[in-house]
């Protein structure tokens, strides 16, 4: 079982944060080992949309489907993802957005378990180096689009 809970501070505003985590369509394009990411519309109501995102992940030689729900939630600034398939048993995963001087808080909560024992251990031997290139992935791709 591996979980996460972080706070920090990113140097934008919380709507392009919050433009930028709902945007799975364009993930394989800043976060090397999603190959590729078809986006399936579910529903929209008032202020929340729905969608479903189809991915293909690789990491050295490791290459898997993996679909989850995402639900964007534009009024309260948060993006919760859950599993439909892939190779965990379990995912949750939330993102929320706070204004703060000079930007944001980005609150990112992840819990999640492979089921493969080999990739379990992989992932709790790695999962600080993972988390920290994904946050990192999500700052470049915020200053590049948004300075």
């Amino acid at each position: 079982m591996t979980k996460v809970r972080r706070v920090i501070q990113i140097d934008h505003s919380v709507e392009n944060l919050y433009d930028l985590v709902s945007d799975i369509g364009r993930y394989p394009d800043f976060i090397k080992w999603i190959k590729s990411m078809r986006v399936e519309p579910v529903s929209t109501r008032g202020a929340e949309t729905v969608v479903n995102g189809h991915a293909q992940v690789g990491f050295k030689g490791f290459s898997e489907p993996f679909s989850t729900k995402v639900v964007a939630n534009e009024s309260d600034k948060t993006i919760k993802v859950s599993l439909i398939s892939g190779p965990l048993q379990r995912l949750a995963n939330e993102w929320r957005f706070e204004p703060a001087p000079n930007g944001s808080k980005v609150h990112f909560y992840v819990d999640f378990e492979f089921r493969n024992f080999l990739l379990r251990a992989l992932a709790a031997a790695n999962f600080e180096i993972a988390m920290n290139r994904i946050m990192a992935a999500f700052v470049s791709e915020a200053d590049r689009r948004y300075k």
